[in-house]
Parts: structure tokens; sequence; C-alpha cells
């Protein structure tokens, strides 16, 4: 097959989305599958600047990069503009401020897919919310070409799917690829009347390789007898740091062998949490660490803990059971698709520091519990989330949507010739 991948920003970018988007491609061209890949220039989300070549091919993938319009303090306003009054309205006027606003607006982007759109079998979008969805919907539409999705719903934010544009972009796909139980729920719960398939998202196990953890300790500065709490990810409020360090403040009043270990790109929010906690003992704050770095974290904790309150899948999970880690999520409908309590982790109540607090001290006091978590989820992660599992419902779906399509076709003929 020939594949048009659409994303909104792709390797090197950091992001669950652009890590899945990444290993599909790649996978994919592994596969014997042509894939390109057109994509904004950026790296940073909040800012769409343009700071990437325009093309090269990475690991058999033929990568595009278009310009996108800066995200600058006047387009955040419109984004929150629009946001605010198509909630208390649901008037299309707003919509155009909610497209504007969240980015990337690439025009180059448009008119490389009406170019050459018909070179292609398919045409995928990765990721909903962001304008270059709605981009990639309107040009496969004016070339009748086939659409597929991959939406990565953030299921309790409804401005990641419930404006009219991003409906009807699902509406319109031929396939929507489901990352979790809960989301593909959603989307049906939603009106739509597509192939919704589960795919998900997976690893590359041989990226994981086996590793010292006394090593990986000593990097962090962590002692190899102490009970080690991580977060890992970007330093956002939803993401329920500041519980985990509530939680981790009250544990180590009682005991002085737990330590916290928060790796991740900081944020305004992160570096005002540091100034209220800085003379808390036992807590190790890495910011924007290597891959290489981001891997010796996971393998010198005995816990993950990321009780985000809004997630569409939370990778950081995947990749916790890869070094057979046990992990702490929020008990939201997402993230209780992947990671299933008592069993591969704990789910607590977002927003709330007791359960947390009590789930620190349960794995803390129980190390053969959670041994055999992280077994079970490392279990899990070799059964259902790896890279080739995933491409290969991938692949099944989109000859299902060709095959569709070509019986289609011939109807269509068969009626005009008659």
């Amino acid at each position: 097959m020939r594949i048009l991948q659409i994303s909104h920003q792709y390797r090197p970018a950091i992001g669950g989305a652009e890590r899945y988007i990444t290993d599909l491609s790649e996978e994919l061209a592994c596969r014997g599958h042509h894939v390109d890949v057109y994509t904004s220039k950026s790296l940073d989300y909040r800012s769409w600047r343009s700071e990437l070549p325009g093309f090269e091919t990475l690991d058999g993938v033929r990568v595009f990069r278009f310009r996108s319009l800066p995200r600058k303090a006047f387009t955040w306003r419109v984004l929150s503009y629009g946001l605010s009054h198509y909630r208390s309205t649901r008037r299309r006027w707003y919509e155009p401020f909610i497209f504007f606003g969240n980015g990337p607006i690439c025009p180059g982007m448009f008119v490389a897919i009406l170019r050459h759109a018909r070179q292609f079998d398919v045409i995928h979008i990765n990721n909903l919310h962001y304008a270059h969805a709605l981009t990639a919907y309107a040009a496969a539409a004016l070339r009748n070409m086939p659409l597929l999705i991959t939406p990565h719903l953030h299921i309790q934010q409804w401005e990641t799917y419930d404006v009219g544009y991003m409906r009807r972009i699902l509406q319109g796909s031929a396939a929507i690829f489901a990352d979790t139980t809960a989301e593909k729920r959603c989307i049906l719960e939603e009106g739509s009347n597509k192939e919704v398939v589960l795919g998900g998202i997976g690893l590359r196990l041989d990226r994981f390789p086996p590793l010292d953890r006394s090593a990986c300790r000593e990097r962090f500065g962590l002692p190899d007898g102490g009970f080690v709490i991580l977060f890992l990810g970007r330093k956002t409020d939803y993401k329920g740091l500041d519980q985990c360090v509530q939680a981790f403040a009250a544990l180590r009043q009682s005991r002085d062998d737990v330590y916290f270990l928060a790796v991740g790109p900081e944020t305004a929010f992160s570096q005002s949490l540091w100034t209220r906690y800085a003379d808390l003992d036992g807590m190790v704050v890495e910011g924007e660490v290597s891959n290489e770095e981001r891997l010796m974290a996971l393998a010198a904790c005995d816990v993950l803990a990321l009780p985000s309150a809004a997630e569409a899948f939370g990778i950081v999970y995947l990749e916790a059971w890869a070094y057979r880690r046990p992990v702490i999520g929020a008990s939201i409908p997402s993230v209780s698709s992947v990671v299933t309590a008592g069993e591969d982790g704990l789910l607590v109540e977002p927003g709330q520091v007791g359960p947390l607090l009590r789930a620190f001290c349960h794995l803390a006091d129980h190390p053969r519990e959670r041994q055999q978590m992280g077994e079970r989820g490392r279990a899990k992660l070799e059964r259902r989330y790896t890279v080739e599992h995933v491409a290969s419902i991938f692949e099944a779906a989109c000859l299902r949507v060709l095959r569709k399509r070509r019986t289609l076709s011939g109807i269509v003929r068969q009626e005009g010739m008659s």
C-alpha cells in the first residue's frame, strides 16, 4: 500500500501521539509499504515554531514538513474566546476561532495533499483536535480519497473532540482507530456509524534493553535500598503531579526510606510547585532528559505514578511495564481500559491525595505484590501492546476499507452501464 500519514508533529518531536505515528510509520515501511508523512516543522505545540528541515528520510519513511503560523499570545486568546463561546452557544460561528487557535495552520500542507493525494491508497490522520486534521479532511474530500483517523480522544476534555468540525471529520472517515475500549465506546455513543477499530498504542520492546538498577539509581543520586516513586511526563497541572508530591510529603514524615523522582519537561506550574517544596527531603527533580536517561529512570523506580485526570491512553504505563514496574493511574475511563486495578497496577480517584497516599503505602509495604504486578504488566504488554500488533490491526483495517471502496465503485459502474 501507499500510505500518507498526516500528523501535527513527528519525530523528533516528543509526545504520545508523536511516538505512535512514528513507530507505526516505521513498522509499515519495514513491511514494504510506501509511507510518506506530512507534518509541521514544529517541535513544540505551544508555539508551532518552525525548527525542523523541510524534508528527510527517517528509517524508510519520507517526512515532508511544512511551515506553520506561529502560536503567540494573540492566538491563545483567540482559542480561549472560541472555546468559551462555543461551549455556551454551540454556534458554528465560533468554530473557525477554535481551528485557528489550535493550529498548526500549514497552508503548504493543504496544497501538497491536494496535489499528491491520488498517488496514495489511503490517507491517515493522526490526532483529531489540532488544525491539521481539518486540513487533511478537506483536501481528501476534494480528491475523493479514503480517509482513516486515529483521534486520540481525551474523553474528559470535550474540546478535543466535541466541536462541530471535529465531529464531521469523525463522521466522514472510513475507519476510526480507538486507543482504548473507553474511547471506542465514546465514539460509538457520539453517533459514528463508521467502522471503529480498537487499535491501541504499542512499544518496540527491543528499545527497552535490560539496565542495571543500581547504576540507574546512582545516576539520579538514589540509594539502592529505598522505595522510589517515579513521576514521568510533562509537568502540567492535570497530570496529578501536585497530588503525588503531597502524598509523598505525607509519607516521608513517617518513613525516611521513600524517595520521589520527578522527570520531564518543566512548566510554570511545576516551577511554582518546586518553590513550595524546596525543603522537602528525598525528592529528586530532573527536567527534560535524553531517551537513555528516561529509560534509566524507569529502571531505577519501584513504581510509576501518573494519576492524570485526562489521558487519551498513557504510553508511559507501557514503558513502566517494559521494566516490570507496577503503575498507579487515575480511575478515568481511558486509563481504566489499559490498567487493570489490582493486577498490573492501582487506580485512584483523580485529584485526591488520600487514595494516592494509601496506594504509595501499600506498594511500599508489599514488595512481592508489586513485583507480581510488574510481571503481569510485562505479560500484557507483550500480548497486546507491541508496535507489531498495532501495525497488523492498522494494515487489516486499511485493506478492508480499500476492498469496500472497490466493491462500491464496481457497483456504481455496473449501475451506470445498465
